[in-house]
């Protein structure tokens, strides 16, 4: 049955990216580019060169809501492939150009290839681009425009309660800077709060707004507080940016009764899904600012996630104001080096499959070890993850004993001599940096981390073994990415996680495309294996559930109630110690929601299992074991409260009677 009001573009577009012919193509597109980029002999003919042009052209045009994303998507890995081959090509500089404008994106482009005829068309386009680009200006920026979606993004924030997802190169933190920077430019006076998952995203947010806001900040009495002891000692009549962790931004709105927001921004707020106890700050903020009278505009930030609106529950699961972008700024390449079959292949987004590039023979095996640390050691920045830090330190030593390129760099001098003062003059990384290669992990001193991440960000350093810790939202100019392995620390990385992983490969003004070098175990079983990546990559993301609501399952509630109506905050009933911790802080919240009467999202998700009349049996055993001591803080409840008073008042005895022994004797 032919589907009414649907127009002719709708139906041109709706199966395009099937086409025959462009499969064949992009399949060719694919092969050629991978031995562009090793190095090997390659070639694209006039025609296939010619009509993958006119496809990009068209594909950058769809307009059809079923798979319109998808074809943009193809459209730019295509155009940004064929410009990297033939980066003299006019043909390919004037499509790229048409393209750009049809994904909008007005960033500064390289002077022209070609000689520009002033035809009506080329004027004409050239009249619609100068008006797009004053259109989708950033407000309070000078000549600097927003891509894609990013306006629509930029505008929600200002809706009183809104979520949105974004590929990981969509610039989402930079938004929500952009956005604050804008309202302390213009002069209001407001305070605002952004939350990040990690120390390394406090001092990278901090020092941009820092840096961006300059002379703005005083001028408009403004102050930017990362720490809680910062916000004690600040006794002036200020406004305030605060830039913390969740576990930070809790504790500073429990401690300061008076304290009140006007914009709060949860940054990867996909944080808030995972089954882990610091999820539960999340749920903390949300309970504290939802009791005030005057509410903050809360926004909800995250990558990829198919359902941003799963964030909306913890306020109003009613709402509707969430955003789901699926184009990217950029593009990424994928190749799979897969040890156990000795293969080399070149992931087809299109098709879903790898296309075999060779085999891992014993005359080839060099060859591609040759093709791999060229691309490492050329003028290319690369980021080489690994699931643990023992892996990252011996491959990071092992690869700088290959014969390297020679370095003369004061800056890289001067980044060895800080290590060397900081942490040992004989210290195995302050060699590696002399080299151009550094390692990341969490044992490092923040002050040093910090230090390798400017030098990376400057093209000083280029090649980063790591570990997740500077992968965690770090914005990082890298142009390949290896992974090694699939673990994070003792778990596996999440297909979500993974996505993020590899989407930190081309970066808004600095690469539009990237490559992602996936590396397989050994062995057939490896948690890091053929299959394993190949799902991640072509299987659609699952709706995310928030970490309450995947914890309390029938049983766990149960046990819960078992214990609480006991008046045992231990949890004694609890058998899933896995996620024991977890548990008693969800308990603890529900706790302090009952004690408050307030219909937080975690007391819903209780009551759905638990009735008025449970509910009165819980709050009068807890009254009763405990009154007037139950806590609000999830970090400190009232039995550890007795505890440490029962411990405190132990000492004092033991101290009294030891005092006494003296005396006597």
């Amino acid at each position: 049955m032919v589907k009414k009001n649907k127009s002719l573009a709708e139906y041109l577009y709706d199966n395009l990216q099937q086409n025959h012919y462009l499969r064949k193509l992009v399949k060719q597109l694919f092969t050629q580019y991978a031995y562009f980029l090793f190095q090997a002999k390659w070639a694209l003919d006039k025609k296939e060169k010619t009509d993958l042009l006119k496809f990009a052209d068209l594909l950058s045009k769809a307009q059809s809501n079923n798979g319109a994303s998808e074809c943009k998507n193809l459209a730019l890995k295509i155009i940004t492939m064929l410009q990297k081959m033939y980066p003299e090509d006019p043909n390919i500089d004037i499509v790229r150009n048409t393209v750009l404008s049809s994904l909008k994106n007005y960033l500064p482009r390289e002077n022209h290839g070609y000689i520009k005829i002033n035809t009506v068309d080329f004027l004409w386009d050239e009249v619609i681009d100068n008006y797009n680009k004053i259109q989708r200006k950033i407000p309070g920026q000078e000549n600097q425009t927003f891509i894609g979606d990013q306006d629509k993004i930029f505008n929600s924030l200002e809706n009183s309660i809104n979520s949105f997802s974004a590929p990981t190169s969509m610039g989402k933190t930079y938004l929500m800077k952009k956005f604050i920077e804008y309202k302390v430019k213009t002069g209001e006076e407001l305070n605002f709060a952004i939350t990040v998952p990690s120390k390394a995203l406090i001092t990278e947010v901090r020092s941009s707004l820092l840096t961006d806001l300059v002379d703005n900040l005083s001028e408009h009495s403004y102050r930017i507080i990362s720490r809680a002891e910062e916000y004690a000692l600040d006794y002036e009549n200020r406004n305030y940016i605060f830039v913390m962790t969740p576990e930070r931004l809790s504790n500073l709105l429990l401690d300061n009764n008076y304290l009140r927001l006007d914009y709060l921004f949860i940054d990867e707020s996909q944080k808030a899904t995972e089954m882990d106890d610091r999820s539960i700050y999340y749920y903390e903020i949300i309970d504290k600012v939802q009791k005030w009278k005057q509410k903050p505009r809360i926004t909800f930030a995250s990558p990829l996630i198919p359902n941003p609106d799963v964030f909306l529950q913890l306020i109003d699961g009613s709402i509707k104001n969430n955003i789901r972008v699926d184009e990217s700024p950029v593009t990424q390449t994928k190749f799979i080096i897969d040890r156990y079959n000795k293969e080399l292949s070149v992931y087809n987004d299109q098709t879903k499959k790898k296309q075999h590039l060779c085999e891992f023979t014993e005359n080839a095996i060099p060859h591609i070890v040759k093709m791999i640390t060229d691309v490492m050691k050329g003028k290319t920045q690369s980021l080489i993850y690994y699931g643990s830090k023992r892996d990252v330190m011996s491959d990071a030593i092992v690869f700088s004993r290959q014969p390297l390129p020679t370095i003369e760099s004061k800056e890289l001098d001067e980044l060895a001599a800080y290590i060397s003062r900081k942490i040992n003059p004989k210290y195995v990384l302050v060699d590696l940096v002399k080299k151009g290669i550094a390692f990341h992990i969490g044992e490092l001193p923040i002050d040093v981390r910090t230090k390798i991440e400017e030098a990376y960000r400057k093209g000083i350093l280029r090649t980063v073994f790591c570990t997740s810790t500077l992968l965690e939202g770090v914005n990082l100019p890298a142009d390949n990415i290896f992974v090694t392995s699939l673990g994070n620390g003792k778990k596996k990385l999440s297909q979500l996680e993974f996505l993020n992983l590899i989407g930190r490969v081309g970066r808004i003004g600095h690469s539009m495309i990237g490559n992602v070098f996936l590396i397989t175990g050994e062995k057939e079983k490896s948690h890091s294996n053929l299959s394993s990546y190949l799902k991640y990559l072509s299987k659609k993301l699952s709706k995310e559930h928030l970490s309450v609501e995947k914890a309390l399952k029938p049983k766990q509630v149960a046990a819960i109630k078992k214990s609480l109506s006991a008046g045992d905050l231990k949890l004694s009933a609890v058998t899933d110690k896995r996620n024991y911790d977890l548990l008693r802080k969800i308990s603890l919240i529900y706790i302090k929601e009952l004690n408050h009467n307030q219909e937080g999202f975690t007391r819903k998700q209780f009551k759905k299992k638990i009735s008025d009349d449970d509910e009165t049996e819980i709050f009068t055993a807890l009254h009763s074991r405990y009154p007037d001591e139950l806590q609000d803080d999830v970090n400190f409840s009232a039995d550890q409260s007795n505890l440490l008073i029962a411990q405190f008042m132990m000492s004092k005895l033991k101290d009294s009677l030891k005092s006494l022994m003296m005396k006597i004797s």
